[in-house]
Formats: structure tokens, sequence, C-alpha cells
């Protein structure tokens, strides 16, 4: 008996040893803080993922109501998309069973990953950075939403707002305000250095480098340009990637001309880094039927459609993948038929980070 006891004594120390301790290392290290002051929440499966999220309550966001978990119809086969190249095409093409309902990808899917998760993916990369117009800056806003495990004010930095400030631009309304704008998050830094005010959600991980990088003209101003080259041009490791998503339908007023240019001008700076960066183009979203008359492109959603068939072609060729985000804004509330709330904003970030998990490293 006394052996058997010993036996298990050991197996628990060994399991241990092997398992939890590596984990809760890298976990721990991420941030530079000890892993006691985490709280990392394990997922399981079927759980909401968003349940302990702050403001879960009074967002009102769970997971089922924009994430369907696929079914798989054949054990043997993964309903998830196997490379970098199915992904795309997958939720570029994919659709939803009806209005607001959740969004899946077209004979394959995406994860939807837990914070941990993402964290280890992010853990691969140099540097990541969202580059262009209002579009990329909403995914950019969900991402910290992720990040920091907040639905309230994710993407903010509320260490800086009022208290009405805050009632304001709360959940959806920080996605949706333009009053919200001049406090959002436009890069890691904002965030790390609050730690310890106890202001504001920090970051579950915070290794990997990122930001927000406003680009609305061609050229890029010399400001943006130089944000750009700060953050990826003097990092270790020139092979380890640092991702670009890119986006300008909204900077350019959807002029494939502009947009060529820029493309462009972001492939060159790239190149001129002689590093590896891999670049993401998002697509435009679709309008609403209650957009206004009054705001362009008059020809609705047939210029969109267009002006997405035509950049997409141009982007290839400057060597940029390309996510379409018309079919997932399609069926999609918005209150002015042009901006969308939080709830696509997250299924965006999560995309992005989806084409970031594909991408090869070595």
């Amino acid at each position: 008996m006394f052996r058997f006891v010993a036996v298990v004594l050991l197996f628990c120390l060994l399991a241990y040893m092997v398992l939890w301790l590596p984990l809760s290392l890298l976990f721990g290290a991420s941030n530079g803080r000890p892993s006691s002051q985490h709280q990392w929440m394990i997922v399981e499966p079927g759980e909401d993922a968003f349940k302990h999220f702050a403001g879960s309550r009074d967002c009102g966001i769970t997971q089922s109501d924009i994430y369907l978990a696929p079914w798989p119809m054949n054990p043997k086969v993964s309903p998830f998309c196997k490379n970098r190249a199915t992904l795309l095409d997958a939720l570029s093409g994919g659709g939803r069973y009806g209005w607001d309902e959740p969004f899946v990808g077209k004979g394959c899917t995406y994860r939807w990953f837990s914070t941990s998760e993402i964290c280890m993916i992010l853990e691969r990369f140099n540097a990541i950075s969202f580059i262009g117009d209002d579009v990329v800056q909403s995914v950019y806003a969900a991402f910290n939403v992720l990040l920091r495990e907040d639905l309230a004010l994710g993407g903010v930095q509320q260490w800086i707002m009022s208290d009405q400030d805050r009632m304001s631009c709360k959940c959806g309304e920080q996605f949706l305000n333009p009053e919200c704008t001049r406090y959002a998050v436009k890069n890691q830094d904002e965030v790390k250095k609050n730690e310890g005010s106890g202001k504001g959600g920090l970051y579950f991980c915070a290794r990997t480098p990122h930001a927000y990088i406003r680009v609305e003209s061609v050229p890029a101003s010399t400001t943006s340009q130089t944000l750009f080259k700060d953050l990826t041009y003097s990092r270790p490791n020139p092979w380890q990637p640092s991702p670009l998503i890119f986006s300008f339908s909204h900077g350019s007023s959807f002029d494939v001309a502009a947009t060529t240019r820029a493309m462009e001008e972001w492939h060159t700076i790239a190149t001129g880094a002689e590093r590896n960066i891999p670049m993401l183009f998002l697509g435009p979203p679709a309008f609403s039927t209650n957009k206004t008359a009054d705001t362009p492109p008059k020809e609705r959603n047939s210029a969109v459609w267009s002006y997405q068939k035509q950049v997409s072609v141009k982007a290839k060729t400057n060597h940029f993948d390309v996510l379409s985000l018309y079919n997932l804004t399609m069926q999609a509330s918005t209150p002015d038929g042009q901006h969308f709330g939080e709830a696509v904003a997250l299924v965006e970030a999560m995309m992005v980070i989806n084409w970031l998990s594909k991408l090869d490293t070595s």
C-alpha cells in the first residue's frame, strides 16, 4: 500500500513539473510579472469564452451570439481550415444563416481561441502593426478587448477618461461613438505604462509589441512611417515575422488607384526593412440598407463589391493576403448603415488572429 501511494505522489509531482510548471512560467513571464498576478481562465468546451471578461453582463455579448462552434460531420475530417489559403477563402466567402446570426466560413471555419491561446500565438512574432483607416482601427480595438479581457472598455484608455466619458464609451459605444476615438488605445505601451495604477485592465500577455498606425493619405506621413519603422526595424531576429494588417477602403473613399498606390508604398517600406513582414489586406465592410444617401459612394454595395474585386488583384500582386469583410457584415446590424459594433469587431479580430496562427515562423 505504501509503495502504491508513493508511486501516485511521484506521478503527481512529475505531472506538475512537466505540464503545469512550464505553462505557468510561460504565462507568468509574458507580462514581466509573477504568474500569481494573473487569473488565467481555462475555458472548457461549450463554455462561454466571455463570461469572465469585465463588462460581460453590461455589454450583453456571449460567445454563442457571435460564434457557432462547428459540429464535425465526419470525425476524420476537421471542420477547421487547414492552412492560410483555405482559411482566407472560407472567411471571405462565408455567411450567416440569418440576420445577426453567427458567421460561419464556407467549406471550413475558424477557431475561437482563448486568451491563453492568443498569447501563445502572439509569442511567435517580433511585432504586429495595424495600419490604415477606421476599419483596421476597429479591429485593433477589438484585439485589445480580447487581450485585456474587457468588453466594456478594453479598446480605450479609461485612465484618461472622466466618469461621464467612460459611460459614453462603454461596450459597443467604444466602436460606434465618434467622440470615443480620441481615447482609443493606439499601442501596447499606452496600456503597459499604467500597470499598477488600478485605473484600467492590463494585458494578459505583453511580450510582443503591437500598435495601430493611422494612415489615410498617399504617401503616408513621415510620422506614420517612423512609427512603423520604430516598431519593426529594430526588433531582434529579422527572420521572426512582424505581421502587418492593412486597410485603406475608407481612407481612400473606395478609390482603387489610391489604394493601389498605398499598398505599393507599404510593400516598399516593408521590403526596405529586410525582414520577414507578412501582410494582410482587409477588404471593406458592406453597407446596410439604412446608410444615408448623402454619404459616398452613391452606388453603395455595388461600388464596394467592385472595389473589393479590383483591389484584391492589386493586393496579391503586392504580396498581400486578402481577407474580405463584405460577407461578414452583409447581414449585421449597424446604427448608421456603415459602422459596426463590438460584436462584429470581435469576430474580425479573431479572424485576424486565425490568420496569424497560420503564418510560417521559420
